[in-house]
């Protein structure tokens, strides 16, 4: 068929599916015209559906004492208030005799606001009842206990999941026009799922919508229901358009449709103010709102069914290596074009929108729940670029908190009524509430881990590896061994089938030049003459490039993005510093398992990783200069330098309260208040040679505080001072530094963990500090203090240095002590099984009155040497380097 025929063809479908929709308010405007042509007067307007809460059924076999029985009565119904019960017999409604259930219904559904006399037999005792007969809520169905229950829970079920993944879609849309239309068509479907299910508990809670006149806070929850009915049956209308519009772009039959999309928009316009205007002024000609039941919903059966129709077709061009909808699509697809078509059957044979039979209600329910499906038929490929799966979790695990809640306070609120006289009075429960808050601010969290950890995916392990990751960077002793262990973490972690890193070492110098690391030989095929291609722009712009637009934050120009494209590349992260200068390029090729892409966690995770890659590599490059400046100035030079790397630990202590604000919001905040006072006593103590041990021991606390926030329970703490030992005064930083060393270079280097103990006594005039961890212990044996040095000629008999396996940290506090004490303090470091045990003896006599100060505060990694085990003073604003074995 030619462009043109094929073109005319798609329109003229378009207009035959706009008509079809609008056939049962055709019909009934067919019938208005012949009604009043034939008989010549007007149709007086028709009131609202009646309503009162009653499932009538004609008895089997009919009786002398009745021949319709209540088989159902809602409880929050007009006649449940009345006093009417399931199984009562109808004698008389309004002194008639009654005939049938149909003509009961008939009668109910004309008295709207009318109060009907119901002569009733219950038990061989005749009962009159005067029942109020309200409004029919329309499209809610309580005509069956199991009925109501199901869609309770059924709209309950799909608002959550609906509201999940409006919350995924919508950081997407921004970037993406396809996420804007899946965002418009969730979020469609969520005003209809949430209005229905407000509109359910609305009727559960306080019964039907009244009808007729009323006054005061009747008036009002009149107004009120009826908006609330307008707003979701305007989702429930705008849903099937943009269904029916996503389906209409990803089909190549429909694509020639083009300007004709108007003509589709013409039956939800006209349904809109047609309803709208039905509400508002009580009725359109003679139909009231609960007319438009009908063709609202033969309407969203006959869109819904050409929408999943369509998706039987030739799918729309996608772009290369595109990943195709999901395999079960076109199963879901035929089930709900099956439920849609057999749903604008029954409507076609004149459902009426009020009290049904109970398999109808059934369908009409089954059918407004199943034709969601669609959503995430047509959004998956938009929600697997999202966080759909953290924000389940996190859902589930709030809602895990309420329903223990309710559980808690249901059972406590029985056990008070059976415990105390007369019922639980309002003091005993509100003891009851404020014991189960406290319970629950403790449980909470550990809930929420619970349900993590039982439903954690393939995402969540990648997050736990790129964490580790990033607490290992910071110890690379060079940018080579940087760039390997990157690229090899990273391409496993999240599942690429490959990725190549660029690192810039020694930016600035002589010596400038960059490093590459590879995982796997396959695409992307980057070399560094690809790379300065786009360097320049990529380091001006300094954001995440990816080939799919639900991800992509660069504008780079079409060339550079094609290239990058055709080299295979599907994530290009910069490695950004603090400045807004580039050091490298992270560059990810498409994910090895099919079906799979990254999502907006990776590019994040990502995003984070690039931050402290940057951090490394600025930290290399500051220590290069730091050595070279170790050759050529004095000591009080160097410290310039070191301070130039503080922020290292504030930002892996950050980082570390970042990650526990989504799961664990109590200890991030604990740990907050520890990291600002650790900073506060770290200023405090700056510039004064001695502190009480108590102060110390403070600032000792609050940095394990802190470090055991981010390990979690692999490290353990212990701390006992004896009394008297508190006031003693020890060399500022010198307990803190045998602290960091034992757990940086002895807990944090052993698999699964260990314990720092820290013990202080007072011991024959002198003050004693133990420090003992059960890590992985001396990376070499230190010498002994007297004899030949192993490594000297046969009779040097020159004696060992006790100290010269000392990184700079330990000899920094050496020194301190040798300068405040002469021969009178020691420091000892000794291994034992397993770990190590450091002791600090400090004289309790006052030092020498030229004591120097406390030095400044040590830089990260400045603590190494080649033979082994080292620690910073004070280097609580920077991580320190592991240990180095020779």
């Amino acid at each position: 068929m030619s462009p043109p025929a094929h073109r005319l063809l798609v329109r003229a479908l378009a207009v035959a599916l706009a008509a079809l929709a609008l056939y049962p308010l055709a019909q009934i405007g067919r019938a208005w015209v012949e009604y009043t042509g034939t008989v010549g007067l007007g149709l007086e307007e028709s009131p609202p559906r009646g309503f009162d809460g009653v499932r009538w059924e004609d008895a089997a076999p009919p009786t002398a004492s009745g021949a319709v029985r209540a088989a159902y009565v809602f409880p929050r119904g007009p006649a449940a208030a009345a006093g009417l019960r399931e199984g009562d017999r109808l004698l008389t409604l309004d002194l008639r005799p009654v005939a049938s259930a149909a003509s009961v219904e008939r009668d109910v559904e004309r008295a709207t606001g009318a109060v009907l006399a119901y002569g009733v037999e219950r038990g061989g005792v005749e009962r009159a009842l005067d029942v109020r007969v309200e409004r029919y809520p329309t499209f809610l169905y309580p005509v069956q206990g199991r009925l109501w229950a199901a869609a309770g829970w059924g709209f309950a079920v799909a608002a959550f999941l609906h509201l999940l993944a409006y919350l995924t879609v919508a950081p997407l849309a921004p970037r993406s026009p396809r996420a804007r239309r899946s965002q418009l068509l969730i979020g469609a479907a969520l005003v209809w799922v949430a209005g229905n299910l407000v509109r359910l508990l609305w009727v559960e809670v306080w019964g039907p919508p009244p009808a007729g006149p009323a006054s005061g806070g009747a008036a009002l929850a009149g107004v009120a229901f009826d908006a609330l009915t307008l707003a979701a049956l305007g989702g429930w209308i705008a849903y099937p358009l943009l269904l029916l519009d996503q389906g209409i772009r990803s089909s190549r039959q429909a694509a020639g449709l083009g300007a004709g999309r108007w003509v589709l928009v013409v039956p939800a316009a006209v349904l809109g103010v047609g309803v709208t205007l039905a509400t508002v002024v009580g009725h359109v000609g003679p139909l009231p709102p609960d007319a438009f039941a009908i063709p609202i919903l033969f309407y969203v059966c006959v869109y819904v069914a050409a929408a999943t129709a369509l998706s039987f077709g030739r799918p729309a061009a996608a772009p290369p290596d595109a990943a195709p909808p999901p395999r079960w699509s076109r199963a879901g697809s035929a089930f709900v074009f099956a439920l849609s078509v057999a749903g604008a059957a029954l409507v076609a044979a004149r459902v009426a929108p009020g009290p049904q039979d109970v398999p109808t209600a059934w369908f009409v329910v089954a059918f407004q729940l199943f034709s969601l499906l669609p959503v995430a038929l047509v959004s998956l490929s938009t929600l697997r670029y999202g966080q759909f799966d953290v924000l389940l979790l996190r859902g589930l695990s709030a809602v895990a908190v309420l329903a223990g809640a309710f559980v808690a306070v249901s059972l406590g609120s029985l056990a008070l009524d059976a415990v105390l006289p007369g019922g639980s009075h309002p003091v005993a429960l509100g003891v009851l509430v404020v014991v189960l808050l406290l319970v629950a601010e403790r449980t909470a969290p550990m809930v929420r881990e619970q349900v993590q950890r039982a439903f954690r995916t393939e995402r969540q392990r990648a997050r736990r590896r790129l964490d580790r990751l990033g607490d290992r960077i910071r110890f690379a002793v060079d940018v080579d061994a940087l760039a390997a262990e990157t690229v090899e973490s990273v391409g496993r972690a999240l599942g690429a089938r490959s990725a190549v890193v660029f690192l810039l070492a020694g930016a600035g110098t002589p010596a400038e030049r960059w490093v590459r690391a590879r995982f796997r030989p396959e695409a992307p095929t980057f070399e560094e003459a690809d790379l300065e291609q786009v360097w320049a722009r990529v380091r001006d712009e300094g954001r995440v490039w990816s080939w799919n637009e639900e991800l992509n934050e660069s504008a780079l120009p079409r060339g550079y993005a094609e290239r990058l494209d055709r080299l295979g590349a599907a994530l290009a992260v910069p490695v950004t510093t603090g400045q807004g200068g580039a050091v490298g390029l992270v560059v990810l090729g498409r994910k090895a398992r099919r079906f799979t892409v990254y999502n907006t966690e990776d590019v994040d995770r990502l995003k984070a990783l690039a931050g402290g890659l940057a951090l490394a590599v600025e930290r290399l490059r500051l220590l290069e200069r730091e050595r070279a400046l170790v050759r050529q100035t004095a000591e009080a030079e160097l410290a310039t330098l070191r301070a130039q790397i503080n922020p290292h630990f504030l930002f892996n202590a950050l980082n570390t309260v970042a990650a526990l604000i989504g799961e664990r919001p109590d200890e991030a905040e604990r740990t907050v208040e520890h990291l600002a006072g650790l900073f506060r006593d770290v200023l405090t103590a700056s510039g004064r040679a001695l502190v009480p041990l108590r102060d110390e021991l403070r600032l000792v606390r609050r940095y394990l505080a802190v470090e055991k926030a981010r390990f979690g329970d692999a490290i353990e703490v212990e701390v006992d001072v004896e009394a008297g030992a508190a006031d003693a005064e020890v060399p500022a930083f010198a307990v803190q530094t045998l602290v960091e060393n034992a757990v940086k270079h002895g807990v944090e280097q052993k698999r699964g963990g260990g314990r720092v103990s820290v013990r202080a006594r007072v011991e024959g005039g002198a003050l004693v500090v133990d420090v003992r961890d059960t890590g992985a212990g001396l990376a070499v044996a230190p010498p002994p203090a007297g004899g030949a040095d192993a490594g000297g000629a046969a009779g040097d008999g020159a004696a060992a240095d006790p100290t010269a396996f000392y990184g700079v940290g330990l000899r920094n506090v050496s020194d301190r002590l040798r300068q405040l004490y002469g021969d009178g303090a020691r420091l000892t470091l000794a291994p034992r099984d397993p770990g190590t045990l450091a002791s600090l003896v400090v004289p309790l006599a006052p030092p020498r009155p030229d004591a120097p100060p406390a030095a400044p505060p040590e830089a990260p990694g400045a603590n190494e040497d080649a033979n082994g085990r080292g620690g910073a003073v004070g280097d609580v604003l920077a991580p320190v380097s592991p240990r180095v074995v020779p």
